[in-house]
């Protein structure tokens, strides 16, 4: 039986998670691979587990990671690192150690109805989204099972926190101490300016060029590509033969009444009910389609039941009389790496992360479902990561020193930079005369509060304000990019005296209180990963 998270989001959330997951998929950059700490041949992964998680694969290794590049965006969690999947493992691992169960189908309604990427600018659950009608939810690099397997991950991730994190203490001094920092009136000013418009002569040697490329040749790897042969037993194939019932017809229809209803715009009514009559060319089109994907996979199973049976070899005549028996034509993908789709391809994750776990012992895979046609993968060969020569990459290892050194040009720029607001920070007026000179945009805000910030104030400089005095000047603060940022220069701030009988003294209790209780989950689990890294060889010790 289907479940109700399959069907709802499989109907009701298509436009979602397409935009969702291709904006996924062209950011994704693998921290877990070539260049991270899993970055050794197949061999040396072999028996490689990080708890509960197995990593001795490509597709395991894969699907690690991409689970928690899914877990961020369905909580649109902007704080997604290179350790975000160690640390979902080693929560997961918690979890299973204590039982936590997984959620029943009406706890899972509820968790999803409090993601982000399922509610409305209000916070509240969209249930508009319920009326976009989808076939599946199968789409670039992630499946349906995929989506249920990280939610109800993340549903017992969550009960994992939420006892960690605990009641929390804070004294009351700290309390109102941060209830004055938020209750203080803050007047700055807020130099901007971008760093790229400097642009240092730099010179480039060819011996600093051969030394980047010898200490950071790792960043230069090509990632493991695989081959893969393939055949498709396509569903159109058998259509003909499929000849429904009047009753199966209405059977099917009733059974999908849904998706053969319009949708009236939102504030209007909604339209007469299509009938079974009006809809019977779809639904018998439908129900034949279905039926003949049903033939196109049994066929697909049957094969490979045979090639398990008979024992066929990878390049055996009778594998080849087997494959053309079905009317199949063996095909070969273009070479392609864990994070990519064969040229010519629609391929999703599934897919591919099925052919990264074949072998030459191991050279078939299951039937895999991929629109109306489905897929058998053989093993083909693998193209093993290699570093490019020197030769090759001069050009890109030339950009990368340039790079390079106008950071640690610019780096030291607004040290300097700095150095001349201080020398004039005796007054708002001089203050502002030398960064204008310097070719900074200028901007004043007054009166404003943490809590209740100035109009147009960007709020990423608050929490560069919060250690500063008036008359001092803050580092440069890097606001958008790396390149673009503002000094900040407080002309005044007025603390006020606070006690407990101040109204906000509760919620600042409170958010305290969740914060430090968060902060001792966090070094908990900090600490219980760090020490399965050690032991699994991920990272080194240090002193």
């Amino acid at each position: 039986m289907i479940s109700w998270l399959q069907i709802n989001l499989q109907k009701h959330f298509r436009v979602v998670f397409i935009i969702l997951l291709v904006v996924l998929v062209v950011a994704f950059v693998f921290t877990i691979g070539n260049q991270g700490p899993m970055s050794g041949r197949d061999e040396k992964t072999a028996d490689l587990y990080f708890f509960d998680t197995p990593l001795n694969t490509e597709a395991a290794r894969t699907q690690f990671q991409q689970d928690a590049q899914l877990s961020v965006s369905l909580n649109r969690n902007s704080r997604a690192s290179q350790t975000l999947p160690f640390e979902r493992a080693t929560v997961l691992h918690i979890a299973n150690e204590h039982s936590i169960p997984q959620p029943t189908t009406e706890q899972l309604r509820a968790f999803i109805e409090t993601l982000p990427a399922f509610q409305n600018a209000s916070g509240e659950f969209d249930p508009q989204a319920y009326n976009m009608i989808v076939d599946s939810l199968s789409f670039g690099a992630f499946s349906q099972n995929d989506l249920r397997r990280v939610l109800v991950d993340d549903y017992r991730i969550n009960k994992v926190y939420s006892v960690l994190r605990g009641a929390g203490f804070v004294d009351e001094t700290e309390i109102l101490d941060s209830l004055a920092q938020r209750l203080a009136s803050w007047s700055i000013l807020f130099a901007e300016y971008d760093l790229s418009s400097y642009t240092p002569e730099v010179e480039i040697t060819e011996d600093m060029l051969r030394k980047h490329y010898e200490d950071f040749s790792f960043t230069y790897q090509t990632p493991e590509r695989r081959v893969v042969d393939y055949i498709e037993v396509d569903a159109n194939d058998y259509v003909e033969e499929i000849k429904p019932t009047e009753d199966e017809l209405i059977n099917y229809y009733e059974a999908n009444i849904e998706r053969y209803q319009p949708t009236a715009p939102e504030g209007e009514e909604s339209p007469a009910t299509i009938t079974f009559e009006q809809a019977r060319l779809a639904v018998r089109s439908d129900l034949r389609l279905e039926q003949a994907r049903e033939i196109a996979s049994e066929k697909a199973h049957d094969l490979v039941v045979e090639i398990v049976d008979k024992e066929l070899s990878r390049d055996s005549a009778s594998l080849e009389d087997a494959i053309s028996s079905l009317g199949a034509e063996v095909k070969t993908a273009s070479s392609f790496a864990a994070n990519e789709t064969p040229i010519g391809t629609t391929w999703g994750r599934d897919v591919v992360g099925e052919a990264f776990s074949l072998t030459e012992s191991r050279f078939y895979s299951e039937p895999i479902q991929h629109g109306n046609k489905t897929l058998v993968l053989f093993y083909n060969q693998v193209i093993p990561p290699v570093v490019p020569s020197f030769e090759n990459l001069r050009d890109r290892v030339a950009l990368d020193v340039r790079a390079e050194l106008y950071r640690e040009a610019r780096a030291n720029y607004a040290t300097e930079l700095k150095g001349k607001l201080e020398e004039a920070s005796e007054s708002e007026d001089s203050f502002g005369t030398a960064a204008e000179e310097a070719g900074m945009t200028v901007g004043s805000y007054y009166d404003f509060t943490l809590s209740e910030p100035a109009e147009g104030l960007d709020r990423r400089a608050l929490s560069a304000m919060l250690n500063l005095e008036p008359g001092d000047v803050s580092d440069f603060v890097r606001l958008d990019g790396e390149n673009k940022g503002a000094f900040i220069y407080v002309v005044s701030k007025d603390v006020p005296e606070v006690s407990k009988d101040d109204p906000q003294y509760t919620e600042v209790e409170q958010s305290l209180k969740n914060l430090y209780g968060q902060f001792s989950a966090n070094q908990y689990i900090q600490d219980l990963m760090l020490a399965e890294q050690l032991r699994a060889g991920l990272v080194q010790a240090t002193n």
